[in-house]
């Protein structure tokens, strides 16, 4: 099933074709959001419980893990989603994200049909798993030398990030609706990330993919405005640079990478 009245060209629309037709048959996307959402709200609210008499600066671990968060997506989506490498999981993660993922979802036409395409916009449920595991050295470090309370709330602020990620990540591949036009961020995010979905600057631009702190900070960004503007600048198009590369600039295929690879497999193909 395809949306209807879609100004995707014919070439997206062939191409969500056979990624549908490779997703195996009992994959349903409410299950997938809810080991995501379930298992990682369950765990925020775990590591929670186990606060006790937070001061004041204890609480400022949770902007510092989102800051540090979302500069982790910044790189890891600028440095290897969308640069080609020889290794087989810099290859891997390279070809799922730029050769798959944006072709099933462009900047003319960014939005699911339906539940079974929420496999190429959530990430795999393993990936919440691997993010707290990563983190649970470092939670339990600033938890002996720091405090006990540094520790839990490194723990529930890494998924609370990654969660917010998902979460934003999901609505800017919904269809325009009030909500998302009107609630500050996520109309950003929205502009933000279907600005990136467009071809032609994909590659170096926009990298933040929902929140654009680090574009601001690293000069990436299609705007040309503050940071409060960037954070708060809804669907608006007025402060766009006048210096964006206009033509579509091919992805690059590393000569051991076929053209096969870049069809859609039997693992999601993710942001």
């Amino acid at each position: 099933m395809e949306i209807h009245n879609s100004p995707m060209n014919e070439r997206q629309r062939r191409y969500r074709e056979v990624y549908r037709s490779r997703t195996s048959g009992w994959y349903n996307g409410y299950v997938h959001a809810f080991l995501i959402f379930g298992t990682g709200l369950y765990a925020i609210f775990f590591f929670t419980m186990n606060l006790s008499e937070v001061l004041w600066w204890e609480w400022l671990t949770i902007p510092v893990v989102f800051l540090g968060g979302q500069w982790v997506e910044y790189y890891t989506h600028r440095f290897l989603l969308h640069r080609p490498k020889k290794s087989g999981m810099g290859r891997l993660l390279y070809v799922r994200h730029t050769l798959m993922h944006h072709q099933f979802f462009t900047a003319e036409e960014p939005r699911y049909a339906n539940h079974r395409d929420w496999r190429v916009t959530l990430f795999p449920p393993f990936t919440l798993t691997i993010s707290t595991l990563m983190m649970l050295p470092s939670a339990l470090v600033a938890g002996w030398v720091i405090s006990g309370n540094v520790g839990w709330l490194l723990m529930a602020s890494t998924i609370g990030t990654y969660l917010f990620y998902e979460v934003l990540h999901f609505l800017c591949h919904v269809g325009d609706n009030w909500f998302v036009r009107h609630c500050p961020i996520v109309n950003t995010a929205r502009r933000h990330h279907t600005a990136h979905h467009n071809h032609s600057i994909m590659m170096e631009t926009n990298m933040s993919i929902v929140f654009p702190f680090w574009d601001w900070v690293y000069g990436t960004s299609d705007l040309d405005r503050g940071l409060i503007g960037h954070l708060f600048n809804g669907y608006s198009t007025k402060h766009i640079k006048k210096d964006l590369r206009q033509t579509a600039k091919t992805p690059h295929l590393l000569p051991h990478v076929s053209k096969a690879s870049s069809k859609p497999g039997p693992e999601p193909a993710n942001r």
